[in-house]
């Protein structure tokens, strides 16, 4: 029996997350923080629940582009895609992927560019709250003087944004 789009949802909507397929299986793995549960799944057999109920996706942190680059390249490869059948699912311009994960690469995508193609292959772009690096929090300390005047400007620049985009309107 054949792998098609519905045995494909049928994973996902019981809790798995899709790690790579051939012709006749799909391995899926669970979702959870921590849990290496992985399962051979076939079109004509049982798609049990995902162990634990709710997602509990487990989080690749990106700490460079070239980590991300890695990281999605080897995902995509996982999944038995070519570039350009990415590119197709995410509405990313043709050749445009081949320049940026290759090693060494001489292009680095733009943030709307990287969001597609993360997404193209199962994954979001979450900003998590982290710890201010150390000249952060040199700087915050040092112009809490200004800070008045600061908010008087971010108020003043909010303004001149909502009566441009009022304009545009």
């Amino acid at each position: 029996m054949a792998i098609d789009q519905d045995f494909l949802r049928l994973i996902q909507r019981r809790g798995w997350r899709i790690v790579s397929a051939d012709e006749e299986h799909v391995w899926a793995g669970c979702p959870r923080e921590g849990c290496r549960l992985t399962v051979r799944l076939k079109p004509d057999g049982l798609v049990p629940d995902a162990c634990g109920g709710g997602a509990d996706l487990t989080e690749h942190v990106v700490t460079s582009f070239d980590v991300g680059r890695l990281f999605l390249r080897d995902r995509r490869v996982s999944l038995g895609l070519s570039i350009r059948e990415v590119e197709e699912i995410g509405g990313i311009a043709e050749d445009f992927l081949a320049k940026f994960e290759k090693d060494k690469p001489s292009k680095t995508p733009n943030a709307q560019t990287f969001l597609e193609w993360a997404k193209a292959l199962g994954y979001e772009v979450v900003l998590r709250p982290s710890f201010l690096p150390p000249l952060a929090l040199r700087i915050i300390a040092e112009t809490r003087a200004k800070l008045r005047s600061r908010i008087t400007m971010f108020r003043v620049h909010a303004a001149r944004r909502l009566t441009r985009s009022e304009e545009d309107r």
